[in-house]
C-alpha cells in the first residue's frame, strides 16, 4: 500500500524540519531517484510542486503519494522545444502562482573512456547534464515564472573532482555544470536569485545501479567512503536548506556531500 508524503513525514521525525507552505517549487528529474526524494519532502514540508520528468507512470506514482501537492508534467529536456517549457511553466504558475525556486537532478552516465569514444553518448551526457539544466534556469528565472529571491539547484558530482577514468564526458559535463553555476549566479543576482550546485558521491540510486551493472562492478565493494554508501536522503537535506530563505545569502558555490568518497581518492 503506498505511504502518504504527511505519513512519511510522520514516520522520519527529523531533526530539521522546513516550512514551505505558500511557496512553490519545480523538481526535474522527479520521477526517480534523488529528484523524487526532494520533490516528496518539498511536498511534505507544505510546498506546491510542479514535478517533470520522462516517464508519465512513476510521475503518476508521486502524484499518487502527495494528491494536492504535487502536480507533474512529462518533459524530454533533449527535445523540448521552448513553447513546450512556456506552456508548463505558465499554466503552473497561472494555477499556484510564481515559482520560489527549482532543482534540477536529471542525468546518464555511463562507460566513455577516451579509446573508446561514443560521439552520441556524449552528446547526451552533455544535453541532460549542461544543457537541459541551463534550459531550466533560463525558463524559471523569468520574471513572468519566477518570485524575486527565487533559489536554484543543479546537480553536479563528484566525478567532476576526482575524474576518474572511463567517464570522460560524465565528468566533463558535471565540471561544466559547475563553472555554469558560477555564471548564472552573476547574472539572476539583480532580482535576488540564487543558484548553487550539489555534487554527490555514490548514491544508492537506479542510475548508479545501472552503471555498475553494466561496467561488472558491485557498489559496496569498489565505491566505499568512510561513511559508506549515500542515499537519496542524505542529499535532499541539503537541497532544502539552499532553497530555504536560511541560505540567502549563499549563491555560485558547489557543495560536496560524499560521505568523506573524495578524502580516500
Amino acid at each position: 500500500m503506498a505511504v502518504s508524503c504527511a505519513e512519511r513525514g510522520d514516520k522520519d521525525m527529523q531533526e530539521v524540519t522546513f516550512d514551505f507552505r505558500g511557496k512553490n517549487y519545480a523538481v526535474l528529474g522527479a520521477s526517480s531517484g534523488i529528484g523524487r526524494q526532494v520533490a516528496l519532502e518539498l511536498s511534505r514540508a507544505g510546498a506546491g510542486v510542479l514535478a517533470m520528468a520522462r516517464s508519465e507512470e512513476r510521475l503518476a506514482e508521486l502524484k499518487s503519494q502527495c494528491p494536492g501537492t504535487v502536480e507533474t508534467a512529462h518533459l524530454d529536456v533533449t527535445s523540448a522545444p521552448d513553447d513546450e517549457w512556456d506552456s508548463i511553466l505558465a499554466g503552473f504558475a497561472n494555477r499556484q502562482g510564481k515559482l520560489n525556486g527549482a532543482v534540477y537532478t536529471a542525468g546518464i552516465t555511463g562507460c566513455t573512456p577516451l579509446k573508446m569514444y561514443d560521439k552520441e553518448l556524449a552528446q547526451d551526457m552533455m544535453d541532460i547534464s549542461l544543457r537541459g539544466g541551463i534550459q531550466l534556469i533560463h525558463h524559471v528565472s523569468k520574471k513572468k515564472y519566477s518570485a524575486a529571491g527565487a533559489s536554484y539547484v543543479i546537480f553536479s558530482s563528484v566525478a567532476a573532482y576526482e575524474g576518474p577514468k572511463g567517464i570522460l564526458f560524465y565528468a566533463a559535463a558535471k565540471g561544466a555544470v559547475q563553472s555554469a553555476v558560477r555564471v548564472m549566479s552573476k547574472e539572476i543576482s539583480h532580482r535576488d536569485q540564487r543558484i548553487n550546485s550539489i555534487s554527490p558521491g555514490w548514491i544508492k540510486t537506479e542510475m548508479t545501479a545501472s552503471y555498475l551493472e553494466s561496467v561488472g562492478a558491485n557498489l559496496e565493494d569498489a565505491h566505499a567512503a568512510p561513511l559508506g554508501i549515500g542515499t537519496p536522503e542524505d542529499v535532499s537535506g541539503l537541497v532544502l536548506f539552499l532553497l530555504s530563505d536560511r541560505a540567502g545569502w549563499i549563491t555560485g558555490q558547489d557543495f560536496i556531500v560524499d560521505g568523506g568518497y573524495l578524502s580516500t581518492r
